[in-house]
């Protein structure tokens, strides 16, 4: 302790971040503060403490600390944000889902603009609508504004292609066959200025626009255009998804709400989109050991650190410290301003509710959820006679075709859910041909010789897929490294006869243990083998593609590694490759028209 009295003594008043250790030097929480002296000083004093009655149980793993000086509030929390994604502290709190969530893009500045999906959210000039956490809900939307509107919705390249003949879209009435002249840049452009007024929506601006376009077209006799216009006002007035997005209010708007026991939070992001919630965001985490405002200031920042739509606004539950620098920064990223508010009363004050409601709501399913896995596995350990609760489950798999390209997966479930930052793939080094008892001792001696690293500790059960052989083979393993007496084992295989059950084997006894065709442990354990399975066969089937892929382009003369690369970066298959223009091909750095001319020549002849 005296070690961190004297660090506590050094620290300056200024604005930064420090870094709480542990015995062997790994960061376990890292934060930023206005002032670093007080505040990492407050952990260390009873009165500060007093409020906080999980300090003294964080405090107590904390070895060493260090600390990085700022320049100002707004540099810090940058250089907090980006230490948390590199070292993942445990008692940071750690947002998994940290993808960009996927958005709709009308690009207006392109001379026939289509719709397209997009992750990155840019300051382009192009118009975006979303995001949309789920996928179906993204698709459901794309396929709604298609039918409304007539957007074209190929790639520039099947455009040019498709320059005398439209595609079968144009056919369907889908589209109105820019690529092939079937209409004027200007006509065009006015389905495009409808699908703008639609995404940002203004529907009942558009209506009246419609509407007067229709008795324009009428008058003038244009009765096919006026149709139309009819068309779209039916769909419009009569669709029960665009009733759904109808609104007076055209703000867009992220609202956050969350839902706290103890250490466990759930928070829910619901995403309003021109005055109407357009999909939702669910996150929970279990070592939320701050207070309700740091752990949401960590929460936002992460959710919007990377490169995420931002709203106009965005309201949140309670304030923290620091709350107008983060706006700052992400009025920078938005590129204009933006606002955070703390809604006090009125409908924003109710969207707050709404959005805690689900999160409330999200809580309740995820504990009923992990109560049930809790049960399920309790349930395991007596079915299968284990020595201990299979908390940790890990499962091998062995995927080959006559021993080529043979690969091996390991999928790790955790207290009944898979922990798919914990998967692993293995390729065969050792056995030559089809030998799937040979190619699971290695695998299995691979990893459990490794166990004593961090992120390879040992499961509770291993699960090998296969019968009495792969058992055996996987007593052998741990056996000769001295596991046998810590680990529990078993072996599923598929029945032999068609309707017949699968077969679970534990060392021990020379027949299956009887379950039920139906019994929640069979069909769990059902469960990771497929997933071992399908992760298995995904990497097998990525490395025969991989090959394929090699060896078609390796026989072109000229086309080298570097080439190759740049040639399926680009255009992304053999088959887009032989059907690419010479003009596609030039496009690509690094090929030149006499490789283009390779190229076409090969795949013609």
């Amino acid at each position: 302790m005296s070690t961190i009295n004297r660090l506590l003594k050094s620290l300056p008043p200024d604005p930064g971040v420090y870094l709480m250790k542990d015995e062997k030097g790994r960061p376990i929480y890292i934060g930023k503060a206005k002032n670093l002296k007080n505040r990492v000083r407050s952990y260390y004093q009873g009165s500060g403490t007093r409020n906080r009655p999980q300090v003294p149980y964080i405090i107590q793993h904390v070895n060493d600390l260090d600390y990085i000086v700022t320049q100002n509030d707004r540099e810090a929390l940058l250089i907090e944000n980006s230490l948390i994604k590199k070292h993942k502290p445990k008692f940071n709190i750690q947002l998994k889902d940290d993808k960009n969530y996927a958005s709709l893009r009308l690009d207006i500045n392109d001379k026939f603009p289509r719709l397209t999906y997009t992750r990155k959210v840019l300051n382009d000039g192009a118009l975006y609508f979303g995001p949309f956490a789920s996928g179906d809900a993204l698709r459901k939307t794309k396929r709604l504004i298609h039918r409304i509107f007539p957007l074209r919705d190929c790639t520039d390249a099947k455009f040019k292609r498709h320059s005398h003949r439209p595609c079968l879209n144009y056919f369907m009435k889908l589209c109105t066959g820019p690529c092939a002249g079937r209409v004027s840049e200007a006509k065009y452009g006015e389905v495009v200025e409808h699908a703008k007024m639609f995404l940002k929506g203004k529907i009942t601006e558009m209506l009246k626009l419609l509407k007067e376009s229709m008795s324009k077209a009428s008058e003038e006799l244009r009765f096919e255009d006026a149709a139309h216009y009819r068309d779209q006002i039916y769909f419009l007035e009569k669709h029960p998804d665009v009733q759904g997005l109808i609104s007076s209010t055209q703000t867009d708007m992220d609202v956050v709400g969350y839902y706290r026991e103890s250490r466990s939070v759930d928070f829910v992001v619901l995403f309003s989109r021109g005055g109407n919630i357009i999909d939702k965001s669910e996150f929970n985490f279990n070592n939320a050991s701050w207070e309700d405002n740091e752990v949401l200031r960590e929460f936002l920042t992460q959710f919007y650190g990377v490169d995420r739509f931002i709203p106009k606004d965005i309201l949140i539950p309670v304030g923290f410290e620091g709350l107008n620098i983060f706006s700052d920064w992400l009025s920078e990223k938005r590129g204009k301003k933006m606002n955070i508010m703390v809604p006090k009363q009125g409908a924003r004050l109710k969207f707050i509710e709404l959005a805690r409601r689900n999160a409330e709501e999200s809580f309740k399913r995820r504990f009923a959820q992990k109560q049930k896995e809790l049960l399920l596995i309790q349930s395991l350990k007596n079915a299968l006679f284990l020595k201990r609760v299979p908390e940790k489950i890990e499962c091998f798999d062995i995927s080959n075709i006559q021993g080529d390209l043979a690969v091996a997966s390991m999928v790790k479930f955790q207290n009944g859910s898979p922990d798919k930052k914990r998967y692993k793939r293995f390729k065969i080094k050792t056995v030559i041909g089809a030998n799937d008892y040979a190619m699971m001792y290695e695998v299995l001696l691979r990893r459990f010789k490794r166990a004593d690293q961090e992120k390879w500790e040992l499961p509770d059960l291993i699960l090998v897929d296969g019968g009495k052989g792969q058992l055996n083979i996987a007593q052998e393993v741990l056996s000769e490294i001295g596991f046998l007496a810590k680990v529990d084992l078993a072996s599923i295989a598929k029945g032999r006869e068609e309707g017949e059950t699968d077969k679970i084997y534990v060392p021990g006894r020379k027949n299956p243990i009887p379950l039920s065709k139906k019994s929640g442990e069979l069909l769990f354990l059902m469960r990771i083998r497929d997933e071992a399975h399908r992760f298995a066969i995904s990497y097998h089937r990525r490395l025969r593609t991989k090959k394929g892929l090699q060896s078609a382009l390796d026989s072109i003369p000229g086309i080298g590694k570097k080439r190759k690369f740049l040639l399926l970066k680009h255009i992304g298959s053999i088959s887009n490759i032989r059907n690419a223009s010479v003009e596609e091909l030039l496009s690509i750095p690094g090929i030149d028209i006499n490789i283009a001319q390779v190229l076409k020549q090969y795949f013609n002849n």
